[in-house]
C-alpha cells in the first residue's frame, strides 16, 4: 500500500469501528454513568478521555512494529502475510458484524475489562480513565486492532508514517468514543437511550459494508489488474464513505437537538 490518503482513510474508519467494540461501549457508558450520577462535569468527556489513553498505546504499538520491520530483514513471504492479514482481519470482522447485527445485542465483553484494577473502579476521574484505555490498547484482541497495526506497518518503511497511521487511526476512536460519551450524557437526562443504540446500529451496517468491500476488491484487483482503482479513485471512494459516517452523526445530532427544542416549547 503507498502512502496516498485511501490508506488513512482505512485506518480512519477502522478506528471508528474500533471504538464500536462491546468491550469499550461497555467502559464508557459505565463510567458516563457513573460520573453523571455522582453530577461530574467530565461524565460528557468519558469517551474521550478513554480513548485518547487508548490511542496513544495503538500508536506507539504501530512505531514499535514499524521499527522492527525496518531493523530486521522481513523474508518476502512474511511481508507478503503481514499485507494481507489487515484485509483478512476485516474480512472475519465483517463476519463478526454480521453476527452482532443479526442479534441485535451486545457481545459479551472481553478479556480487557478482566484487567481493569479495583481500584479504578473505586476512584474513578479522568486519569484512571487514561489509564483504563491504555490498558485497553495494550491487549489488542479484536480484529480491527490488529488490522489498523497491519494497515499502519504496510502504510510505509517510515516510522513517521507510522506514528501519523496510529494517530489517525486514534482519531477515528476519539471521534467515536467522544459522540458516545457526550450523546449517552445528554440522553441520560431524558432516559431515552434507544436513539443512540439505533445510530450505533446504522454505523456498524455501513463499516460492515466496507469490511467486507475492502478485502473482495483486494483479491479481484490481485487477480485482474485492470480492475485495480488509481490513488484518485480510492480517495474519492475513501472520502464518499466516511462523509457518510458523519452524516450519521450529524442526523443523530440534529434529531437530538429538535427534540430538545421541541420538548422545551411545550
Amino acid at each position: 500500500m503507498g502512502t496516498d490518503i485511501s490508506g488513512f482513510i482505512v485506518l480512519a474508519v477502522l478506528g471508528l469501528r474500533h471504538g464500536l467494540d462491546p468491550d469499550h461501549i461497555t467502559v464508557i457508558d459505565g463510567y458516563t454513568y457513573r460520573l453523571h450520577m455522582h453530577k461530574s462535569t467530565w461524565s460528557k468527556w468519558v469517551g474521550t478521555l478513554f480513548t485518547f489513553g487508548h490511542g496513544i498505546m495503538v500508536t506507539a504499538i504501530a512505531l514499535f512494529l514499524c521499527i522492527l520491520k525496518n531493523n530486521f530483514n522481513i523474508p518476502p513471504l512474511l511481508d507478503i502475510v503481514v499485507e494481507w492479514t489487515a484485509s483478512l482481519m476485516l474480512f472475519f470482522m465483517g463476519i463478526s458484524n454480521l453476527i452482532y447485527l443479526k442479534r441485535g445485542q451486545v457481545q459479551m465483553a472481553g478479556i480487557r475489562q478482566k484487567l481493569i484494577p479495583n481500584a479504578f473502579n473505586k476512584s474513578l476521574n479522568p486519569f484512571t480513565v487514561i489509564l483504563t484505555g491504555i490498558i485497553f490498547g495494550f491487549i489488542f484482541d479484536t480484529s480491527s486492532q490488529i488490522a489498523a497495526f497491519g494497515y499502519a506497518v504496510a502504510v510505509s518503511n517510515q516510522w513517521i508514517y507510522a506514528i501519523l497511521g496510529g494517530v489517525v487511526f486514534s482519531l477515528g476512536l476519539i471521534l467515536t468514543g467522544t459522540c458516545d460519551s457526550m450523546l449517552l450524557s445528554k440522553l441520560l437526562k431524558t432516559f431515552d437511550q434507544k436513539k443512540i443504540q439505533n445510530h450505533r446500529f446504522k454505523l456498524n451496517v455501513l463499516i460492515t459494508i466496507m469490511c467486507f468491500a475492502i478485502p473482495i476488491y483486494k483479491i479481484l484487483s490481485t487477480w485482474n489488474t485492470s480492475l485495480e482503482l488509481s490513488d484518485t479513485q480510492n480517495n474519492i471512494v475513501g472520502i464518499i464513505f466516511v462523509s457518510i459516517i458523519i452524516s450519521l452523526y450529524a442526523d443523530l445530532y440534529l434529531r437530538h437537538k429538535f427534540s430538545k427544542s421541541d420538548n422545551g416549547t411545550e
